[in-house]
Protein backbone atom coordinates (compact mmCIF):
# COMPACT_ATOMS: atom_id res chain seq x y z
CA UNK A 1 0.00 0.00 0.00
CA UNK A 2 1.39 3.46 -0.97
CA UNK A 3 1.67 5.54 1.90
CA UNK A 4 2.05 9.36 1.77
CA UNK A 5 4.79 10.36 3.89
CA UNK A 6 3.95 14.13 3.76
CA UNK A 7 2.72 16.03 7.00
CA UNK A 8 -0.98 17.14 7.21
CA UNK A 9 -1.04 20.49 8.06
CA UNK A 10 -4.07 22.05 9.40
CA UNK A 11 -4.97 26.08 9.48
CA UNK A 12 -7.86 26.56 11.60
CA UNK A 13 -9.71 29.23 13.49
CA UNK A 14 -10.76 27.23 16.47
CA UNK A 15 -9.95 23.50 18.05
CA UNK A 16 -13.21 22.33 16.58
CA UNK A 17 -12.54 23.32 13.04
CA UNK A 18 -8.86 21.86 13.41
CA UNK A 19 -11.19 18.75 14.64
CA UNK A 20 -13.38 18.57 12.08
CA UNK A 21 -10.35 18.98 9.14
CA UNK A 22 -8.34 15.91 10.62
CA UNK A 23 -10.96 13.70 11.52
CA UNK A 24 -11.94 14.50 7.72
CA UNK A 25 -8.63 13.85 6.44
CA UNK A 26 -7.41 10.78 8.88
CA UNK A 27 -9.27 7.93 6.53
CA UNK A 28 -8.26 9.35 3.60
CA UNK A 29 -4.27 10.40 4.31
CA UNK A 30 -3.58 7.91 7.81
CA UNK A 31 -2.44 4.10 7.57
CA UNK A 32 -3.11 1.26 9.22
CA UNK A 33 -0.74 0.13 12.33
CA UNK A 34 -1.21 -2.73 14.54
CA UNK A 35 -0.85 -1.80 18.45
CA UNK A 36 2.86 -3.20 19.97
CA UNK A 37 2.34 -1.65 23.10
CA UNK A 38 0.52 1.19 25.06
CA UNK A 39 -3.00 1.73 25.53
CA UNK A 40 -5.17 -1.42 23.86
CA UNK A 41 -2.00 -2.96 23.17
CA UNK A 42 -2.64 -6.30 20.84
CA UNK A 43 -6.19 -5.68 21.04
CA UNK A 44 -7.21 -2.65 18.73
CA UNK A 45 -5.90 -1.05 15.68
CA UNK A 46 -4.89 2.73 14.96
CA UNK A 47 -5.30 4.52 11.53
CA UNK A 48 -2.21 7.28 12.32
CA UNK A 49 -0.56 10.65 10.20
CA UNK A 50 2.94 10.02 9.69
CA UNK A 51 3.30 13.59 10.84
CA UNK A 52 0.48 16.51 12.00
CA UNK A 53 1.06 19.96 12.60
CA UNK A 54 -1.60 22.28 13.52
CA UNK A 55 -2.54 25.84 13.94
CA UNK A 56 -5.38 27.76 15.71
CA UNK A 57 -5.86 31.44 15.37
CA UNK A 58 -8.89 31.57 17.99
CA UNK A 59 -8.42 28.17 20.74
CA UNK A 60 -10.49 30.43 22.86
CA UNK A 61 -13.50 30.19 20.80
CA UNK A 62 -15.64 27.13 20.00
CA UNK A 63 -13.33 24.72 21.79
CA UNK A 64 -15.80 21.33 22.22
CA UNK A 65 -16.96 19.67 18.57
CA UNK A 66 -19.60 19.99 17.23
CA UNK A 67 -21.85 17.11 16.45
CA UNK A 68 -25.04 17.37 14.13
CA UNK A 69 -27.89 16.60 15.78
CA UNK A 70 -29.24 14.10 13.40
CA UNK A 71 -26.45 12.12 13.27
CA UNK A 72 -26.76 10.45 16.68
CA UNK A 73 -23.92 10.45 18.33
CA UNK A 74 -22.62 12.41 21.57
CA UNK A 75 -19.44 14.92 20.85
CA UNK A 76 -16.23 13.56 22.14
CA UNK A 77 -16.04 16.09 25.22
CA UNK A 78 -18.05 19.21 26.58
CA UNK A 79 -17.12 22.43 28.28
CA UNK A 80 -17.99 20.98 32.04
CA UNK A 81 -15.08 18.27 30.91
CA UNK A 82 -12.32 20.45 29.59
CA UNK A 83 -12.57 22.43 32.79
CA UNK A 84 -12.09 19.65 34.88
CA UNK A 85 -9.32 18.64 32.81
CA UNK A 86 -7.58 21.86 33.27
CA UNK A 87 -8.26 21.92 36.69
CA UNK A 88 -7.24 18.37 37.75
CA UNK A 89 -4.76 17.29 35.06
CA UNK A 90 -2.97 20.09 34.63
CA UNK A 91 -3.33 22.27 37.26
CA UNK A 92 -3.78 20.03 40.22
CA UNK A 93 -0.30 17.99 41.39
CA UNK A 94 -1.26 15.54 43.87
CA UNK A 95 -1.13 12.16 42.85
CA UNK A 96 -4.27 9.47 42.94
CA UNK A 97 -2.72 6.02 44.88
CA UNK A 98 -2.80 4.34 41.28
CA UNK A 99 -1.02 7.23 39.71
CA UNK A 100 2.39 7.17 38.93
CA UNK A 101 2.61 10.67 37.28
CA UNK A 102 0.00 13.50 35.52
CA UNK A 103 0.14 16.18 33.72
CA UNK A 104 0.12 18.56 36.25
CA UNK A 105 2.80 16.50 38.62
CA UNK A 106 5.33 17.28 35.62
CA UNK A 107 4.09 21.04 35.27
CA UNK A 108 4.11 21.92 38.68
CA UNK A 109 7.40 20.35 39.44
CA UNK A 110 8.91 21.61 42.50
CA UNK A 111 12.62 23.46 40.80
CA UNK A 112 15.72 23.25 42.73
CA UNK A 113 16.21 27.14 43.29
CA UNK A 114 12.68 27.41 44.75
CA UNK A 115 9.28 27.24 42.62
CA UNK A 116 7.63 25.37 40.17
CA UNK A 117 8.26 24.83 36.81
CA UNK A 118 4.86 26.73 36.03
CA UNK A 119 5.86 29.40 38.27
CA UNK A 120 9.84 29.57 36.75
CA UNK A 121 8.28 30.10 33.08
CA UNK A 122 5.81 32.88 34.11
CA UNK A 123 8.69 34.57 35.66
CA UNK A 124 10.80 34.26 32.84
CA UNK A 125 7.74 35.40 30.28
CA UNK A 126 7.01 39.10 33.05
CA UNK A 127 10.66 39.67 33.33
CA UNK A 128 12.45 38.27 29.70
CA UNK A 129 9.33 37.87 27.64
CA UNK A 130 11.18 37.52 24.71
CA UNK A 131 12.83 34.18 25.81
CA UNK A 132 12.61 31.11 23.48
CA UNK A 133 13.58 28.86 27.56
CA UNK A 134 10.01 28.89 28.54
CA UNK A 135 9.53 25.29 28.00
CA UNK A 136 7.43 23.20 30.71
CA UNK A 137 9.15 19.37 30.48
CA UNK A 138 6.34 16.78 30.38
CA UNK A 139 8.12 14.15 29.27
CA UNK A 140 11.42 12.87 31.24
CA UNK A 141 14.44 9.93 30.40
CA UNK A 142 13.00 8.14 33.46
CA UNK A 143 9.63 7.44 31.85
CA UNK A 144 10.35 4.46 30.07
CA UNK A 145 11.40 3.11 33.17
CA UNK A 146 8.89 4.16 35.59
CA UNK A 147 5.67 5.15 34.26
CA UNK A 148 3.04 2.83 34.47
CA UNK A 149 -0.98 2.89 33.45
CA UNK A 150 -3.74 1.96 35.21
CA UNK A 151 -3.48 -1.50 33.13
CA UNK A 152 -0.14 -2.04 34.69
CA UNK A 153 1.36 -1.50 31.37
CA UNK A 154 4.45 1.04 30.29
CA UNK A 155 2.85 4.35 29.04
CA UNK A 156 5.06 7.31 29.21
CA UNK A 157 3.24 10.25 28.82
CA UNK A 158 1.66 11.42 25.61
CA UNK A 159 2.19 14.79 25.97
CA UNK A 160 5.89 15.87 25.86
CA UNK A 161 6.32 19.60 25.68
CA UNK A 162 4.82 22.38 26.24
CA UNK A 163 6.90 25.80 24.90
CA UNK A 164 5.91 29.58 25.64
CA UNK A 165 6.78 32.13 22.97
CA UNK A 166 5.67 35.90 22.75
CA UNK A 167 5.27 37.35 19.84
CA UNK A 168 5.57 41.32 19.25
CA UNK A 169 2.20 42.37 16.81
CA UNK A 170 0.28 45.43 16.54
CA UNK A 171 2.08 47.22 19.83
CA UNK A 172 1.07 43.91 21.74
CA UNK A 173 2.73 41.35 23.01
CA UNK A 174 1.14 38.19 22.23
CA UNK A 175 1.40 34.38 23.61
CA UNK A 176 1.72 31.43 22.00
CA UNK A 177 1.86 27.95 22.85
CA UNK A 178 3.24 25.02 21.06
CA UNK A 179 2.90 21.43 21.97
CA UNK A 180 4.27 18.18 20.94
CA UNK A 181 2.21 15.06 21.62
CA UNK A 182 4.58 11.37 21.04
CA UNK A 183 0.96 9.70 20.77
CA UNK A 184 -2.37 11.51 20.32
CA UNK A 185 -6.09 10.06 20.14
CA UNK A 186 -7.78 12.31 17.77
CA UNK A 187 -11.47 12.00 18.53
CA UNK A 188 -11.51 12.11 22.06
CA UNK A 189 -8.49 13.39 23.12
CA UNK A 190 -7.34 16.03 20.99
CA UNK A 191 -10.19 18.51 21.88
CA UNK A 192 -9.69 17.94 25.31
CA UNK A 193 -6.41 18.36 25.25
CA UNK A 194 -6.40 21.62 23.23
CA UNK A 195 -9.33 22.93 25.40
CA UNK A 196 -7.40 22.47 28.77
CA UNK A 197 -3.85 23.55 27.25
CA UNK A 198 -5.43 26.74 26.02
CA UNK A 199 -6.70 27.26 29.70
CA UNK A 200 -3.64 27.14 30.92
CA UNK A 201 -2.04 29.56 28.19
CA UNK A 202 -4.98 31.39 29.62
CA UNK A 203 -4.03 31.59 32.96
CA UNK A 204 -0.22 32.01 31.90
CA UNK A 205 -1.07 35.00 29.78
CA UNK A 206 -2.72 36.82 33.26
CA UNK A 207 -0.51 35.98 34.79
CA UNK A 208 2.80 37.80 32.96
CA UNK A 209 0.23 40.38 31.85
CA UNK A 210 0.22 39.50 28.11
CA UNK A 211 -1.86 39.47 25.13
CA UNK A 212 -3.43 35.40 25.03
CA UNK A 213 -2.81 34.71 21.12
CA UNK A 214 -2.95 31.46 18.89
CA UNK A 215 -1.73 27.76 19.19
CA UNK A 216 0.63 25.33 17.30
CA UNK A 217 0.30 21.71 17.83
CA UNK A 218 2.50 19.35 16.25
CA UNK A 219 2.16 15.29 16.42
CA UNK A 220 4.10 12.21 14.64
CA UNK A 221 1.80 9.69 16.23
CA UNK A 222 -1.26 11.26 16.00
CA UNK A 223 -4.31 8.72 15.41
CA UNK A 224 -8.18 7.26 16.05
CA UNK A 225 -8.59 3.66 17.18
CA UNK A 226 -10.36 1.31 15.23
CA UNK A 227 -13.23 1.36 17.78
CA UNK A 228 -13.55 4.99 16.71
CA UNK A 229 -14.07 4.26 13.02
CA UNK A 230 -17.95 4.43 12.89
CA UNK A 231 -17.92 7.14 14.91
CA UNK A 232 -15.69 9.06 12.47
CA UNK A 233 -17.56 7.89 9.40
CA UNK A 234 -20.62 9.01 10.78
CA UNK A 235 -19.28 12.47 11.95
CA UNK A 236 -17.86 13.22 8.12
CA UNK A 237 -21.03 11.48 6.75
CA UNK A 238 -18.81 8.50 4.42
CA UNK A 239 -19.45 5.05 4.14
Amino acid sequence: MQINLQPLVICAKTISDAWFQIIYHILERGYLQPIQKGSFEKEQIRYQFPSLAVFIERPWEDMVPEIPPHLGIPSPTNMEYIQDYFAEYLMNPELAPNETYRYSSRIHYPMPKGGTQLERVIQMLKETPFTNQAVIEIGTPEDHDICYGKDGKLDPPCLRIIDFKVIPAEEKLILTVSVYFRSWDLWAGFPTNLGGIELLKQYVAMEAELENGPMYAYSAGAHIYGYQLDLVKTRISKK
